[in-house]
């Protein structure tokens, strides 16, 4: 193949994933009038628009619908074939890796993780993100993610995962509050802070929780919804609200926040984080590494002092 076809693959791909010739080309950092050149180019060589414009977007064939999975696959077939040129050597290793993780995973398992990285690949640069459940495989196979970590339940067929840990949840609701016992008909009364803000992705967590509670026949009042999970203790130890969250981090913000924690006075579905990721980065050395060290991780040891698995 001439070096040129090559570069018109990268191009397509970015094209065809964008749908934009403007973010194609941020996307690959060329200039416009470079990505407008290889979409005509492109045309040329597949005797089709590829993209054509319906109203202010653009919209693919579908020529181009047929041809974006093979572009993918021949995109990661390259990545895939000098990924695996030569042993890797962590302390010249050089590169990114993002991980999408939402804010309990965080806690528990990428500060390890970044320490890991520093000590040993400390040309590698970390990025943190939180997962969008809907996009995730979308993320993983594209390059938007290399690695998630959390709870997703329905996940797509095509990416490899692995089980990590489980996390049992409980409530939490300010001391004050506290005068009796959370019984389910308290539960189901009290007013709830939830993760799952308009702003922001939705929460696989919360989703298992109402799913489970109208399978029951039952639902509770969300009237607090927030876009991070971190502010949800501090809103509950001033408020009347109460939270259901992973019982590490009950516990953990127990520790210097005014805070009760119980039981959840339902039976719900067990938490099972897990790792996953896509064949695009299964057989690179880093990214092998990365996953790895993930596994070997105690989860929350590092941030917390305590490994969350013995957490009762």
């Amino acid at each position: 193949m001439k070096r040129s076809n090559i570069n018109l693959l990268i191009c397509l791909d970015a094209l065809l994933t964008e749908r934009s010739v403007t973010r194609a080309a941020q996307r690959l950092e060329m200039s416009q009038p470079g990505m407008s050149n290889a979409l005509s180019r492109l045309r040329e060589l597949t005797g089709d628009p590829l993209l054509v414009r319906s109203g202010n977007a653009l919209i693919l064939t579908e020529r181009a619908h047929a041809l974006a999975r093979k572009v993918r696959e021949g995109i990661e077939l390259m990545d895939e074939i000098f990924a695996n040129e030569g042993p890797l050597e962590l302390a010249s290793a050089t590169g990114m890796v993002t991980v999408a993780a939402a804010d309990s995973m965080g806690m528990a398992v990428v500060p390890a993780l970044s320490q890991r990285l520093a000590e040993s690949a400390p040309h590698v640069t970390l990025n943190v993100r939180q997962p969008d459940p809907d996009h995730l495989r979308e993320w993983l196979s594209e390059g938007e993610c290399d690695l998630a970590i959390g709870h997703f339940p329905d996940l797509h067929p095509d990416l490899r995962s692995t089980p990590l840990f489980p996390q049992p949840l409980s409530c939490m609701r300010a001391k004050a509050t506290a005068d009796e016992p959370l019984t389910l008909d308290a539960y189901l009364r009290r007013t709830h802070v939830v993760f799952g803000s308009p702003f922001s992705p939705r929460s696989t967590i919360e989703q298992t929780i109402g799913r489970a509670l109208a399978a029951a026949g039952l639902d509770r009042p969300r009237t607090v919804r927030v876009s991070s999970v971190l502010v949800i203790p501090y809103i509950v130890a001033g408020s009347q609200h109460v939270a259901t969250l992973p019982t590490w981090m009950c516990r953990h913000f127990a520790g210097f926040l005014d805070l009760d924690v119980s039981p959840v006075p339902v039976e719900l579905p067990q938490i099972q984080n897990v790792m996953v990721w896509h064949e695009r980065t299964h057989r690179q050395a880093l990214h092998a590494w990365v996953r790895d060290t993930v596994r070997a991780i105690a989860p929350g040891e590092a941030a917390t002092g305590i490994d969350i698995r013995t957490v009762p």
